[in-house]
């Protein structure tokens, strides 16, 4: 055996040694009733986002967080997430690092929390965290729309109320700014105006009118509306008529008996009617008789004068000329005109006596002068003579004189007639009239002769 061959029989006889000791120190495999290895929980979680007390968050955030094992393990995550402290679960067994709570409120507060699962059931809470949302941002007041009247409109009663629509997408507060005027660059009227309608007062007829509303909101933003216009009405019409005496009528003694194919003929007094109107209002209405303003104006309906005088020649004329005019509340006037024939006294008798006085077959005077109190009645004139000369003319009878300071009568007054009054209650007449017969006289009754003999001391002075 040489030396080579005792080395290998060497390391052979050792490496046996050493198998056999190991054999009875270190057994091989896993023995029944051993220890395993210790299992580590979860990271804790960490690296919120949004940050722990962060403000102004979005309400679209999406949270998330840090995990992880140090062993390794598959991990998973319950949520906890809510306006209350703890928070409720919302997601349990989560795998992924991130959760989406949704669309948050406005101005909110919240709170969330993690806990972490590993494989082995072992698990690490992760602190409370909280953020507040973002405040809701502010939306400008809804665009002015929707005008009444509407946007061109024509024929707009001066009356109208412009109206609009508005509002606010936040439901904020609203107010308006009114801009109103004849041009198209309109003045602002009203400011910090509640409501969504206005009263312009218009007063012009056939005007065009712009105007333009401005809203604001209680956080100053603002919408302005476009400008819009319109145009009133043309002016009403202002019309005044006489209803009576109707043209070409004959009236006795206030009322309508017939028409004629001519002429408006009254005989006795009569109730002058009249009908006005206009769209702004009627302030008043006055009537002429002949030039002169007949008793006072009317401002209400009904719209009437009773005319009713005792003798009403215009001269030595029967015509005479109603004439009415009537005001409206805007300064306007209208006017209407009649021209008629006035009778006062019967009209056959008149006739006839006209034809008697020109063939002087019928019996007739005349009084010419200074006359008190003189009055008409169906059958008979009196009246008080303070200085009158008279004529008689008849077919048998011829006379004239001088009648003073005495009370007369005679017959039905037949014409011509030519009268001034004057003095109180316009009781003293001058002129002359024809009566049918003679005249009739005495010395009157105490006041009138108390009357005659004031009137003879003072003009025999």
């Amino acid at each position: 055996m040489n030396n080579y061959s005792i080395m290998r029989v060497g390391s052979v006889l050792v490496l046996a040694i050493a198998l056999v000791v190991a054999t009875f120190t270190f057994p091989l495999g896993t023995r029944t009733g051993a220890n395993p290895l210790d299992n580590n929980p979860p990271n804790e979680p960490s690296n919120p986002v949004p940050a722990n007390g962060s403000i102004n968050v979005a309400i679209t955030t999406d949270l998330s967080w840090t995990g992880g094992d140090p062993d390794g393990d598959p991990v998973t995550y319950d949520i906890y997430f809510g306006t209350t402290s703890p928070p409720s679960k919302k997601v349990a067994n989560q795998t992924a690092l991130l959760y989406d709570p949704g669309t948050m409120n406005f101005s909110t507060h919240y709170y969330w929390k993690i806990i972490a699962w590993d494989n082995q059931s072992a698990s690490t809470v992760g602190p409370r965290w909280e953020f507040t949302t973002e405040s809701k941002p502010n939306n400008p007041p809804n665009t002015p729309s929707g005008p009444i009247p509407a946007n061109g409109a024509a024929n707009v009663l001066l009356n109208a109320i412009l109206s609009w629509t508005g509002g606010d997408p936040d439901g904020d507060t609203v107010k308006y700014d009114v801009y109103f005027g004849t041009t198209s660059s309109p003045s602002k009227v009203a400011s910090n105006h509640t409501t969504l309608t206005y009263d312009p007062e218009m007063v012009m007829y056939n005007t065009t009118y712009y105007w333009q509303i401005v809203s604001w909101d209680n956080h100053t933003a603002s919408a302005k509306g476009p400008l819009w216009h319109f145009t009133t009405k043309q002016e009403g019409i202002l019309t005044v008529i006489i209803t009576k005496p109707l043209e070409n009528h004959l009236y006795f003694q206030d009322q309508d008996k017939m028409s004629l194919s001519r002429n408006t003929i009254i005989y006795g007094s009569i109730t002058i009617t009249v009908n006005a109107s206009a769209e702004s209002g009627i302030a008043k209405v006055e009537c002429y008789i002949d030039g002169k303003l007949y008793k006072q104006a009317l401002t209400a309906e009904p719209y009437e004068w009773l005319w009713q005088p005792i003798i009403q020649f215009n001269g030595l004329s029967l015509k005479h000329t109603i004439k009415v005019i009537a005001y409206d509340t805007q300064g306007h006037n209208a006017t209407a005109e009649l021209n008629v024939t006035k009778w006062r006294f019967h009209a056959l008798p008149f006739i006839v006596a006209g034809v008697a006085i020109a063939s002087r077959l019928l019996l007739h005077t005349t009084v010419t002068g200074l006359v008190f109190n003189l009055k008409e009645s169906k059958i008979a004139v009196s009246f008080y003579a303070i200085r009158t000369h008279y004529k008689t003319i008849g077919p048998l009878k011829s006379a004239r004189g001088v009648i003073n300071f005495k009370s007369c009568m005679g017959g039905i007054l037949i014409g011509p007639t030519s009268m001034t009054r004057f003095g109180p209650f316009h009781k003293f007449a001058y002129g002359s009239f024809t009566i049918l017969g003679e005249v009739h006289y005495n010395a009157g009754r105490v006041g009138q002769g108390i009357l005659g003999n004031l009137l003879r001391n003072a003009l025999t002075k």
